[in-house]
């Protein structure tokens, strides 16, 4: 699920519309969507209902829609961090987006949340993650999370 092609290493942005907007334009161009902006609708619709910043200076916002081709996870390492959303006030400077098509009915992206979050409990895994600074180096070590899905 986590593919080299949707890792991003030291972005620039500064909210999460931005971040989200991008991932999915990315994920539509690598063919993962069938629709783009449903995609990025569904995303936001689920952040609305309740923050997806898990603390840790991390957010996993996801989307399960019909608006999925093929089910991925991305990855962004922003420069600097920012407030994920004005409720929890939290900053983050790390962002998995995990796209699902609605048909999986056996619960994929919750398994991708626990396994991220089983990881990322993990203070030097964190701590390594940060540090990468190409793409390459943060696919190596996220690829342990693909063995487990």
């Amino acid at each position: 699920m986590i593919s080299r092609k949707l890792i991003f290493i030291r972005q620039s942005f500064q909210n999460r519309l931005a971040v989200i907007d991008f991932i999915a334009a990315m994920a539509d161009k690598a063919g993962m969507l069938h629709d783009q902006q449903k995609f990025i609708a569904t995303v936001l619709d689920r952040e609305a209902d309740i923050s997806t910043s898990i603390g840790y200076g991390i957010a996993i916002p996801h989307g399960k829609t019909d608006a999925v081709k093929e089910a991925f996870i991305a990855y962004v390492n922003v420069k600097e961090a920012f407030e994920w959303d004005n409720i929890t006030k939290d900053r983050v400077k790390a962002i998995f987006l995990i796209g699902v098509p609605e048909k999986h009915t056996n619960k994929l992206h919750l398994k991708a949340i626990s396994e991220i979050s089983k990881k990322l409990i993990n203070n030097s895994f964190r701590e390594e993650l940060f540090r990468c600074q190409t793409e390459k180096e943060a696919f190596k070590l996220l690829n342990s999370i693909n063995k487990k899905l």
